[in-house]
């Protein structure tokens, strides 16, 4: 099984193993491709999923061109967003789409922010380069993210990510579960 990534992110590509892997899917060759998200570097909202849009479609492009046969297509975008009742997150979305074009999105666990990073973040700020100043080193985006600063390592990047690719593989990968369901559901769509 072959998967393109639209990252060249180190934990963005581990996110997509781990998860194939949690899936119990063996044999799987996961290949980065960079790709771009087309969104501002601190997606809000609807960005987000406009991120992982752009970079799948990017990847289709590219598989054609390239002559890639692929099984599914996978891009992840992190960035904040608003719960129904105002309260900032931040979040992580996936969108997987496989090689007949059906498709599917997910979603990680969304970690709280305070309004004032929040508002700092929609004031154009960025919170992983104040994490950044505050642990002298580069590339949080990269290694631990906010989420694994603000959790104090006990959620990792790698494992928000993963969270959210395996949230848009199970309707696809256990879709007899959800036919299942369907079927047994007597309201029309």
């Amino acid at each position: 099984m072959k998967v393109l990534v639209g990252s060249i992110n180190p934990s963005k590509i581990r996110a997509v193993k781990k998860a194939f892997k949690k899936l119990k899917i063996q044999d799987v060759e996961v290949i980065g491709v960079k790709a771009e998200s087309n969104v501002p570097s601190k997606p809000i909202g609807f960005e987000i999923l406009r991120g992982c849009e752009n970079r799948n479609n990017f990847l289709k492009r590219y598989a054609n061109l390239e002559k890639i046969d692929y099984d599914y297509l996978c891009s992840i975008e992190g960035g904040f967003s608003l719960d129904e009742n105002g309260l900032p997150f931040v979040v992580t979305y996936a969108l997987v789409e496989d090689k007949n074009g059906k498709k599917s999105t997910g979603k990680s666990l969304g970690l709280r922010l305070n309004r004032k990073m929040f508002k700092y973040v929609r004031e154009n700020g960025s919170l992983n380069k104040i994490i950044e100043q505050i642990n002298g080193n580069t590339n949080n985006k990269q290694n631990e993210g906010i989420t694994g600063f603000l959790s104090n390592g006990i959620l990792s990047r790698d494992n928000v990510d993963h969270e959210a690719v395996v949230s848009s593989l199970i309707p696809l990968v256990f879709k007899e579960n959800y036919d299942l369901i369907s079927n047994n559901i007597g309201v029309e769509e």
